[in-house]
């Protein structure tokens, strides 16, 4: 199924790491998001089972490894992809596969008061991966969709989450309508339940003042933020 295979491309690009193991590829990721388990179990529950294991660290936060191991014939997801293959890039419904996976391995969704009453609602991926983001910048024009691709980090710069290895780049779309647009294409498409609750927010405020839905959104922020802390206890 090549829809899905775009879509594993997507999350091999993103946060996921695939080896051989044993006669198995074995593809896995640690993080401290719940939703990551979630997004590797809703992925490939046609393909493998997912398995899970807390790592209790005293120095930084807990963490979970979790991993599947998948048929031989997924060999084809071992080496990270440097560039997005051209059969998918050529494809839209294959394009638009490979960008929800990105997205729930790098994007973000976010909503902040613009002036006085407005809500500005914001499309963002962060990466190193500066030759996949040219291609998705490329593709979205290509789709009509106004992005734009900038230098955010440059390598070496200092922050409380430690020295940046590589310059980072930022891939975002700030009108709000084609935000919305965006956000119908990759809802039906996402297998991250946080962004999944963050889009669904979006497409049903999507004409509400930020007076009126400034609340729910912090809210929806906190009860995340409350998810992820109760799970590292």
């Amino acid at each position: 199924n090549l829809n899905d295979k775009a879509y594993f491309l997507g999350l091999r690009a993103g946060d996921f790491y695939a080896k051989w193991a044993r006669k198995s590829v074995r593809f896995q990721t640690t993080t401290t998001h719940l939703a990551q388990i979630d997004l590797l179990k809703n992925s490939f529950k046609k393909y493998g089972e997912a398995r899970t294991y807390l790592i209790k660290n005293k120095m930084r936060e807990n963490e979970w490894f979790i991993y599947t191991d998948l048929h031989p014939s997924f060999d084809f997801l071992i080496p990270k992809p440097k560039e997005i293959p051209d059969w998918i890039l050529e494809n839209k419904r294959c394009f638009f596969q490979f960008l929800a996976a990105y997205m729930d391995c790098e994007g973000s969704w976010k909503i902040q008061k613009s002036h006085k009453r407005h809500a500005r609602f914001i499309f963002k991926i962060r990466t190193g991966d500066k030759k996949i983001l040219r291609q998705l910048n490329k593709g979205l024009k290509t789709f009509g969709y106004h992005s734009y691709l900038y230098l955010d980090r440059e390598k070496g710069i200092k922050t409380n989450y430690g020295v940046y290895s590589q310059n980072m780049f930022d891939l975002s779309i700030n009108r709000k309508k084609e935000i919305i647009s965006l956000a119908k294409k990759l809802l039906p498409l996402s297998k991250h339940s946080e962004k999944i609750r963050k889009m669904n927010f979006i497409l049903q405020n999507k004409c509400g003042k930020w007076e009126d839905i400034q609340k729910g959104w912090v809210q929806l922020r906190a009860d995340i933020k409350t998810e992820l802390l109760r799970n590292q206890i």
